[in-house]
Formats: structure tokens, sequence, C-alpha cells
């Protein structure tokens, strides 16, 4: 707290200040008078929260000194110190709202309880004024605590020339996944734009746990002439600065009430990104003419998609979502549709990895779902589809094994196709076959024949999705000498014949 001691009385002024320090030493003596003319031209020049005056002073009494304060507009608290106890002088001082009335002499625990007054007045009086500062105002509007009461709107319209029913112009700018590093490069732009333009007055606040920078417009002289202006001018300075995921949204709404409401609404319309593309400035106008068309599903984007999974293709497979994106992109579609189409991509993907035993237990088909649903943004559908297929499980851990056995899986899954034997491999690393069959089924959990037939199968299946060869060639290449050998093996393992298979899957 910051005081002023105006007092024509040497001892008293200059004591004051050891008095307040004892009192407490957080309060600040911003300087002091001897007269009420000294004083006016003190507290004009530091505005002190309170002033400790007497009343009987050369040159200018206390009382007019404090008039004049208030004629000025200065509504810095004061406290009277005088040995004159007469009511009219008292009387005067209440009139012009001075906080206590102190009898010299000075009685130390009195002024000091005069003092916490003043201070707990004020604190309560800073409290208010924050809350009805127009940033909170604004704030508690966007957040849905936005109550509109008598006193909220007159204090509005007192304060803020606006009115209840103001209309409020909204711009929610979201920065997915680079908030930290851009916000403050989006605000300094937009406050720039305020300023520069100068046809309306706005209000910017930022929102961390939305990644969000929000713009409140009011008092536009042409909304839609601003619009245009955001649309042409504003937002390719915003994607030009902005080096990574940015959508803006613009919409009107009649009155604070409504501001929270219509920004549930705005939220749901980033989707349109998918449509329209990192440039463009989202509004009703906009959407509403646009003429989407159905989605027709891209069915050779995903079988080269599945046929990529099935070969372990992470090059093709990206490429894959790159041409999906270009096909949505070359016409107008619903975003609801567009991601519904890319759930069916990716679920059809998935199931054809699960057939193929490329899918690890980590993978959650329901958080891919919830991915795709919640994207608003080309890239947040891709990053969804890269983290599935990193998730496939394409290199199966090793479990510890022996050289002799990790050697014979090796010449197992290099010569499977070519009829090789357990002798064969046995004669290789000098051991029995009795005992290399022992060891490798203690250490794999399968046998030689079971794991001969595993690689067989998976290659059957490979071949059946990425070629249209006929059964005969496949038997051959798989390592069979008999085609129908090969579809009753077929069958027992996998539950459906090659035929059946290839047709489920394609």
């Amino acid at each position: 707290m910051r005081i002023v001691v105006v007092e024509d009385e040497a001892p008293i002024r200059n004591g004051m200040s050891r008095l307040l320090e004892k009192i407490n030493p957080e309060y600040e003596l911003a300087g002091t008078a001897e007269n009420g003319l000294q004083g006016l031209e003190l507290i004009e020049r530091v505005k002190p929260d309170l002033v400790i005056m007497d009343i009987h002073m050369p040159d200018m009494d206390g009382l007019t000194m404090l008039a004049k304060v208030r004629e000025k507009g200065m509504n810095c608290k004061a406290m009277v110190l005088s040995a004159y106890s007469d009511f009219s002088y008292a009387k005067i001082a209440i009139e012009l709202g001075i906080e206590n009335y102190l009898l010299k002499p000075i009685k130390i625990p009195e002024l000091k309880r005069a003092l916490e007054q003043v201070e707990k007045t004020l604190i309560e009086q800073q409290s208010k004024e924050e809350f009805f500062t127009l940033e909170n105002i604004f704030y508690r509007s966007a957040t849905g605590q936005f109550r509109s009461d008598r006193q909220t709107d007159i204090t509005l319209e007192e304060h803020f020339r606006i009115a209840p029913d103001e209309e409020i112009t909204i711009l929610l700018v979201k920065l997915g996944g680079c908030y930290a590093v851009y916000h403050d490069t989006v605000r300094s732009l937009l406050e720039e734009t305020g300023i520069h333009k100068g046809t309306f007055s706005s209000c910017l606040l930022e929102f961390e746990e939305r990644e969000s920078v929000i713009m409140l417009l009011y008092k536009l002289e042409d909304r839609e002439e601003l619009r245009q202006y955001f649309q042409k001018t504003v937002m390719p300075m915003l994607c030009g600065q902005v080096k990574g995921s940015i959508t803006a949204v613009w919409q009107s709404c009649e009155g604070l009430a409504e501001v929270n409401p219509t920004l549930a609404k705005m939220r749901e319309a980033l989707e349109w990104n998918l449509v329209f593309g990192r440039e463009t400035l989202i509004s009703e106008m906009r959407i509403g003419q646009t003429e989407p068309v159905p989605v027709k599903y891209p069915m050779d984007i995903e079988t080269q998609a599945r046929q990529a999974v099935v070969s372990n293709n992470k090059v093709e497979f990206d490429a894959c979502t790159k041409r999906l994106r270009e096909y949505f992109l070359a016409a107008i579609h619903f975003p609801k549709e567009i991601k519904e189409a890319c759930i069916r991509y990716c679920m059809a993907v998935y199931h054809t990895a699960k057939e193929a035993g490329k899918v690890s237990e980590d993978i959650s088909t329901q958080d891919i779902m919830n991915r795709i649903t919640r994207a608003y943004t080309w890239e947040q559908i891709g990053e969804a589809y890269r983290q599935f297929f990193e998730g496939l499980r394409f290199h199966r851990e090793e479990e510890a094994t022996s050289l002799m056995v990790q050697r014979a899986a090796q010449l197992i899954q290099e010569y499977y196709n070519q009829g090789i034997t357990l002798e064969e491999i046995a004669r290789k690393l000098c051991v029995s076959e009795e005992y290399l069959s022992a060891q490798f089924k203690k250490e794999t959990g399968r046998t030689f024949t079971e794991t001969i037939r595993g690689f067989r199968i998976e290659k059957v299946k490979e071949l059946l999705l990425q070629t249209p060869l006929k059964l005969n060639q496949i038997a051959d290449l798989a390592g069979y000498t008999d085609p129908k050998y090969m579809s009753k093996v077929f069958k027992e393992e996998v539950g459906v014949t090659p035929a059946e298979y290839r047709k489920l899957n394609n």
C-alpha cells in the first residue's frame, strides 16, 4: 500500500515514516508534504493508495485539498489525523469519502486497525475491479461462466459501452500440436490486425488446454467486409507464420451469453478443414456455398494398402495414405463421410493384417477409430495410420534361443519352399535329428513340421492377396508338390479354402 502524508507539523510528518514501517514493513511512504498545495501536487504526481492528512494547514487546508483531489477524479483513500473533534469538520470529511477520522495524539493500535481496514478495502476493491475487466467478462463468456444480470449489464454498458445483446463475432484459431511454439506469434499478429484495421474492437483469449487462440470482435462497422479481409489478408499471414497445423473458424452470435455455445459449434466445424484446407477461413457462409457429393469408396487404394501391409512395405503404405487424401480432396464431400470412409479403409487393412498374423496385442482398433473420428486435419488422420502401421508385428520378438536353434530357424525360413528336411538341417549343424528336434520343440514351442507348415501357409496367404496366380503356381512357390494337398492343409490351418480366402479378402 503506497501512502502520502500531508501534515504541517514536522515531528508528526517525520515520525510517520518510522511508525508506518513499524506497523507493517510492506507499507510504502510515497512522499510527504507540509501543506495542502504541496500535498495536491504530490498526490497528482505519485497517485497513492492512501492519503493521511491533517485538516488545519497553511496555504490550503486538508479538506479543501481533498475536495480538489476528488474533483480531479482521483479515488485514493483518505484518513484524517486532527486535533479538532468539531462535528462540522467530520461531516465534511465524511462527505468527501474518508476512511477514518482519528484524533491526535495518535494511538498506535488505533492507527494500526485503521490502516488494516483501508488495506482490506483496497484488496476487495481491486478484486472487484479485476472481476469486471473486459477480458475477465469475455473469458467467462467463452468458458460458459457468464450470467447476464442487471448489475453486469449496467457495468458493461457504463464502462465498456457493450449492450446485453451486442453482436459478437468470434475467430477461433486452432493450433493442433504446435500451440506452445506459435501461440505468441498468432496473438501478436491478431493484435496488430486490430490496431492496423481500426474498424472494430476486440479481446484476445488463449486456451492452452484446447490449443486455441480466440479473438472476440465487437462494434464492427461491416461484418462481411471484415470477414473477407480476414480471409484474403489475415489467413495467408497466419499460415505463412505458422509452420504447423492451423485451422480457423469464423462465426457470430448475439450477446455474451451465446459465446460459449457458439464456440462449441465452431469446434465441430473444425472438421471442414479436411475439405477446404488450412488457408480457408471456415464459416457458415463458406460451408453453405459448398455442394458436397456422396463419397465413393476407393477400393483400389484399399487393395494396394492391404498388399503393402502383407508385404511389410511401409513406403507403399504411406503412398496409399497420400493417394487416399488426394482422392477425397478431388471433390467436395461431407467431412463426416470422409472420416467414416477412412475408418472403413483402416479396418479393412487391419483385418487383412490380422489374417496374415501381423497384429500385435498393442493395437487398439477402438483407439484408431476414435483418433480418426476426432481428426480435423489430414495430418491427424495420417498420424493415426502411421501409428497403426508401426503397431503391426512384422518381426516377432525372439525368445532366448540357442545359436543352434536360431540357425535352424534361419535355414527353415530360407529353404522351406524347397522341401528341406529335418535330417538335412541336422547334418548342416552337425547334430543328430533327435537332439535338434527335441531342442527346437523345447525352445520354440513348435515342432519342425509345424514351423515349416507355418512358413508355407503365410507364403500362400501373401501370394493369394498380392498376385493373380493360380493355385498350382502358388503351391509350387510355397513348396507344395500337390495343389489339392496344399488346399487341404490351408483349410485345416485357416478355416477356409485358398479360393475362399482370396475372395473374402479381395
